[in-house]
């Protein structure tokens, strides 16, 4: 767009320094001119919709990696308790192992 709109600059800059109005300009300049307009603005929406499909994807991606942690996150949890369960039961037995021999 800067290339496109730096030529319209110095086009513009042209016609002021020869007296020359827009609408002097021969239809055939006005063609091009409009058609490079219209394939930079093409070339832009392009860009926007790759960048926006690149978020996307980055965003699923994220998405992924958050789910994996969750479920790793899950699985540790339950390995945990699982263990405490155990070491609670020792404890218990041990416990009521004292109590027995105490009483």
């Amino acid at each position: 767009m800067k290339s496109v709109n730096d030529f319209l600059l110095e086009l513009n800059n042209l016609k002021a320094g020869m007296g020359i109005s827009e609408r002097s300009l021969a239809d055939e300049t006005k063609l091009i001119i409009l058609k490079t307009k219209q394939g930079e603005l093409k070339r832009q929406v392009e860009q926007v919709q790759k960048e926006i499909q690149k978020d996307i994807e980055d965003l699923f991606d994220c998405i992924s990696l958050k789910q994996a942690n969750i479920e790793t996150l899950n699985s540790l949890d339950a390995y945990l308790q699982e263990e405490l369960g155990k070491v609670e039961e020792q404890i218990s037995k041990i416990k009521t192992a004292k109590v027995i021999k105490g009483a």
